[in-house]
């Protein structure tokens, strides 16, 4: 059986076209993994540092006007707690900033988390290396009858 010129090299071509498209597509994969888990990370930060902050009494109000149906919260140890929150978490996820807030009654707290991640593979493109990702989490601690 002999071979045609024409046909001489178009295996290699895709081949090298496949190869192109696998790696491509393996760069794609590794980039959205790595905002995938910097989302995850933010939103568990996010949780656990509204849940810290829906936990802080404030006593001052509590003593003057007693206690309703939800715990009136502080927003002075809300801050604390939720600073001190990110800074244990920025451990092992550098650059988390953990904005907190109340809602206008005082008894719910509002966690914003945001965390900037640099992409591994997306520079070879000529986009935007860097993308933010945000959580918000929102807690409260409501009484309950016995």
């Amino acid at each position: 059986m002999t071979r045609r010129p024409a046909d001489e090299g178009t295996i290699t071509i895709l081949v090298v076209g496949f190869t192109a498209i696998l790696l491509l597509l393996v760069a794609v994969v590794v980039d959205v993994s790595a905002v995938v888990l910097a989302r995850r990370g933010a939103a568990s930060a996010a949780d656990g540092a509204a849940v810290a902050a829906a936990q802080q009494l404030d006593t001052a109000t509590v003593y003057a006007d007693g206690i309703g149906t939800d715990v009136p919260l502080s927003p002075d140890l809300v801050a604390s707690v939720v600073q001190q929150y990110a800074d244990d978490a920025r451990e092992g996820q550098p650059g988390l900033t953990l904005e907190p807030s109340l809602d206008a009654a005082g008894t719910t707290a509002t966690v914003v988390a945001r965390r900037d991640v640099t992409l591994p593979f997306v520079g070879w493109l000529g986009v935007d290396k860097v993308v933010t990702v945000t959580a918000v989490a929102r807690a409260r601690s409501p009484l309950v009858a016995p």
